[in-house]
């Protein structure tokens, strides 16, 4: 039991480390300034997005039921959405009447329909469309869950399908609503998350660790060889469909054998432990930092840094308020209460 509860504690590490540097990259790719050039490498964003569905697979529990997963799911994602949407609009907007000389950034209340548009670029919040795609993504894994017991081949077969619609769909230019092609096309990473842990070979201590090196290059260079510029919110691909999922499962498979060997970086893995709230602030933050140090900073290098810099500091001095005034709020707590389950 020891031994169990030892192993369970590094996994936690070690995802919290994987999330803390997906974070990182998300936010570095927001900042833009001189951090575009490094962002536009195919090699570095192939697996930044696919990473965090893969991740969230690891973590899927069918609990006791569709009502009980929907409301679980509605806790964890819909209800962050929901908050950080409407309070970084109010936010944005009180702003903008107050001060709008000042900050020069006019919000008009018709921008809060702006979800329901296909692809939208939330202008007051951008980073949280994932939150509606990975709750769309959610409950198409659960729908396709239900084959694994005694239809395991007719799951992967809808899986393989559902996830070359959405990306064909991306192609063809064909746009469904929030997200929902996004899901699609990102169900095969979730699914990849939650077999990896289900049937794992390298999540714990393993002997085939000495080779990680080894992997880690073998995995680079097939990024290299695969790897194409792509908008996963927009569900757009320049390349085909096997470089798509090859370049990004491969990064994949690179950042989780390079985590597992470090296991552990205190300050990183911090901000992967609470990644969903940091995902939902650090837009804001960097937008008003930028119109802050414009009026002090014109080199753009230095800019990008100090803004960058500076996300990273307000968002690790912000979560602990979150976690402790806001839980229900920024998914530390249930809002919605989930059906007791009856023990007979």
């Amino acid at each position: 039991m020891e031994n169990m509860k030892e192993e369970t504690e590094k996994r936690i590490e070690f995802i919290d480390l994987i999330k803390g540097i997906c974070i990182i990259l998300i936010v570095m790719s927001h900042v833009g300034g001189s951090f575009s050039t490094f962002d536009s490498y195919p090699i570095v964003t192939c697996f930044r997005m696919p990473l965090y569905f893969f991740i969230s697979g690891i973590f899927f529990r069918s609990y006791s039921g569709l009502v009980d997963f929907i409301i679980r799911k509605t806790n964890k994602l819909l209800i962050p959405f929901l908050f950080f949407y409407i309070s970084a609009f109010a936010l944005q907007y009180l702003i903008s009447h107050l001060f709008p000389y000042y900050f020069q950034m006019p919000v008009e209340l018709s921008e809060l329909l702006i979800i329901f548009k296909p692809h939208a670029l939330i202008p007051f919040n951008p980073p949280i469309w994932f939150l509606l795609a990975l709750y769309n993504c959610c409950l198409l894994f659960y729908i396709v869950h239900y084959f694994r017991g005694k239809h395991l081949g007719l799951m992967f077969c809808m899986i393989a399908i559902i996830g070359a619609t959405g990306f064909y769909l991306g192609k063809a230019r064909i746009s469904l609503p929030l997200y929902s092609d996004v899901a699609m096309t990102a169900l095969p990473f979730y699914t990849a998350g939650f077999w990896i842990r289900r049937y794992n070979f390298f999540l714990y201590v393993h002997r085939f660790d000495k080779y990680i090196p080894i992997l880690v290059i073998v995995a680079l260079c097939i990024m290299y060889l695969t790897a194409r510029k792509f908008g996963m919110r927009t569900n757009n691909y320049s390349g085909n469909i096997i470089q798509f999922y090859t370049a990004a499962l491969t990064g994949i498979f690179m950042i989780l054998l390079i985590c597992k060997r470090i296991r552990k970086l205190k300050g990183i893995s911090y901000l992967g432990r609470y990644s969903i709230i940091m995902l939902c602030i650090h837009g804001p933050i960097i937008y008003f930092q930028y119109r802050f140090f414009s009026r002090f900073i014109t080199n753009e290098l230095m800019m990008s840094i100090t803004v960058f810099t500076m996300t990273l500091l307000t968002c690790t001095i912000m979560i602990p308020f979150f976690v402790k005034l806001l839980p229900k709020f920024v998914a530390q707590k249930d809002c919605i209460p989930p059906p007791k389950t009856i023990i007979l």
